[in-house]
């Protein structure tokens, strides 16, 4: 890496520990298959990671901010989740009371 490029990562981040941390944590998302955030050819995590932080579409959050985020989409997926779980229960429901519908149609067509 160019100095110069390293010099503008490390002022785009805040510091080599902040540019450290945010590339393990990037590079780990992407070997998990998130999805890149940036057109570049290359396949190389570390080209990857640097367009990104260069066109700022990563950042680093910690502290509060970051507990305040988590929180956030914990929640959001629990409601996500609520939502789901009573559209399968609606549907069961439905399901149910068709299949009531049809069998108590065969029987009364049994009995005629």
């Amino acid at each position: 890496m160019e100095p110069k490029e390293l010099e503008g990562l490390l002022n785009k981040v805040g510091g080599k520990f902040k540019l450290v941390t945010l590339y393990q944590k990037r590079m780990r998302e992407l070997q998990r298959g998130m999805p890149r955030l940036t057109i570049i050819d290359s396949q190389n995590l570390w080209d990857i990671v640097t367009k990104e932080i260069m066109e700022t579409k990563v950042d680093l959050v910690m502290g509060d901010e970051a507990e305040t985020m988590r929180k956030e989409l914990a929640l959001k997926e629990t409601e996500e989740a609520e939502k789901a779980e009573k559209a399968d229960k609606a549907e069961r429901a439905e399901k149910a009371g068709k299949d009531k519908a049809e069998k108590a149609k065969l029987a009364e067509a049994e009995v005629k």
